[in-house]
């Protein structure tokens, strides 16, 4: 059963129509807006924690334990994780792919497509070495 314990989050304006990525990454795509990631280069600003319409106040926790949705692949305890091109949750190595960040870890783990927990920092990504 996923968790989640409030750090800290922020509200913004939804810039798209965000119903359908509630427990996704968010970045930001203008003053105090945010749209869903759509790339593995994105850097998260967070985890949307509502399902707010276009124009809508978008609830995102930069930081603290948060209830995630897995992408492809399924999550496990101890995996690092960043944002894949649909803004669902990967495994992410840090010796990977360059210019991929790493903003959390899996608390608990769940399949592909299913919601888990993780420890996120999105106010501190990190980027992948590339080597």
């Amino acid at each position: 059963m996923a968790i989640e314990l409030q750090g800290f989050k922020f509200t913004a304006i939804a810039g798209e129509a965000l119903s359908a990525k509630q427990y996704m990454f968010m970045k930001l795509s203008a003053d105090m807006t945010v749209v869903g990631t759509t790339a593995l280069t994105d850097v998260p600003c967070g985890v949307l924690q509502n399902n707010p319409p276009i124009g809508g106040a978008a609830e995102v926790m930069v930081y603290g334990i948060t209830k995630i949705l897995a992408g492809v692949g399924a999550l496990a305890a101890g995996n690092l994780v960043g944002c894949d091109a649909a803004g669902t949750a990967v495994v992410v190595d840090p010796d990977g792919v360059a210019d991929n960040y790493y903003v959390g870890q899996i608390v608990i783990g769940c399949g592909a497509g299913e919601i888990g927990s993780a420890l996120v920092n999105c106010a501190s990504p990190v980027i992948q070495s590339g080597s």
